[in-house]
């Protein structure tokens, strides 16, 4: 007999739902789940039939998604910066064009 979830944390719940329909789609040979909790300090993983190939390719790909996270977060910083520096110059050459009278 399946048991039933109660999960107050309504946000989560909509992820998972959707996390697993995702799964069911790709008609995944492999499966690992990782979940952590700042407040206990601890970590669970579980996987479904992943070899250590399997773990180290899924390894790959999160690597690979905190690299495009970073390069993403670095690209937006510096375009903040290149933006206020042009400001900053704007300014500056504004001020020489001003005529003293």
């Amino acid at each position: 007999m399946k048991q039933t979830i109660d999960f107050e944390n309504q946000k989560l719940a909509g992820f998972l739902e959707d996390a697993i329909e995702g799964l069911f789609k790709l008609d995944p040979n492999a499966v690992a789940v990782v979940a952590i909790n700042d407040e206990r300090g601890i970590a669970g993983t579980n996987y479904y039939d992943c070899s250590i190939e399997d773990k180290s390719r899924m390894m790959y790909y999160i690597l690979e998604d905190i690299i495009m996270d970073v390069t993403t977060a670095n690209a937006l910083m510096i375009r903040d910066a290149i933006s206020d520096m042009e400001e900053e110059n704007d300014e500056i050459d504004g001020e020489d064009d001003e005529i003293d009278e």
